[in-house]
């Protein structure tokens, strides 16, 4: 859910027309699938060394809500996107054209002039004539980017969170991928509801702190053999109690 509250933010800066954010979606959901796997494979293999990452996990988890509290008491402040290091690599390695160009991630220099009127020509003249590669990214191309960079990030918490409820690399792999696979589709449903969801990123960010007080109390376990666990059943009526709260304490606002 974080993960859609950061897309949200980066399609709004960037200016991207909901008609492109199908495709730029999908690509980014390709990348995750790949990246999660890496992210399963060595986060599992970490907790086979010893107990104690199962601390580190919890930390990592804890960290991210702090940073969600955070924006949340800054979000009038818009973060610029130009900084960002995905943002930054791509204009190191591709010229980019000022403007989107269609759903198109690349352009071929030669195809630019068709793909404009005279009027922009004469605009962007200078700008053109520094293009001097056969290839060109777009915007289009930019956001993706940055949104494949946000979601390794986000992979640092979500692959602790799941391995909160299982050590089994397969279960956790299948579940995060069920999770990733839905979220192309979640996002527009969030999209059309987030004037009304009001409390829905504070649910999220209570949720946070208790995967990883629930981390921190199982590796305690297993550590000290003290027999106190939150069993996976138990975390899920409190992941089902707390989106509940959230949702319905929202409508009600909105009403």
């Amino acid at each position: 859910m974080d993960n859609l509250f950061v897309m949200m933010a980066i399609f709004s800066w960037f200016k991207i027309p909901e008609i492109y954010r199908h495709r730029v979606l999908y690509f980014g959901i390709i990348g995750a699938v790949i990246f999660r796997l890496v992210f399963v494979a060595v986060g599992t293999s970490l907790l086979g060394f010893s107990p104690w990452m199962e601390f580190v996990f919890a930390a990592m988890v804890a960290y991210s809500a702090v940073m969600m509290i955070k924006k949340d008491d800054d979000e009038e402040e818009i973060e610029d996107y130009s900084n960002h290091l995905a943002y930054r690599a791509v204009y190191r390695f591709f010229p980019v054209f000022p403007r989107l160009l269609g759903h198109s991630f690349f352009v071929k220099n030669s195809e630019i002039s068709a793909q404009i009127s005279a009027e922009e020509k004469t605009k962007l003249q200078d700008q053109i004539s520094k293009l001097n590669a056969k290839w060109i990214a777009t915007p289009l191309f930019l956001c993706l980017c940055v949104i494949e960079l946000s979601d390794v990030m986000f992979a640092f918490d979500s692959v602790p969170a799941v391995i909160a409820v299982s050590l089994e690399p397969l279960i956790v792999y299948s579940a995060m991928i069920f999770a990733i696979l839905g979220l192309r589709t979640l996002y527009f449903v969030l999209e059309a509801l987030k004037d009304y969801l009001a409390y829905l990123e504070k649910a999220v960010i209570a949720l946070l702190f208790f995967i990883a007080a629930k981390l921190a109390l199982n590796a305690s376990a297993h550590i000290f053999h003290h027999g106190f666990e939150i069993s996976a059943q138990a975390s899920l009526w409190v992941i089902l109690a707390v989106l509940g709260v959230g949702i319905f304490a929202s409508l009600f606002k909105a009403k």
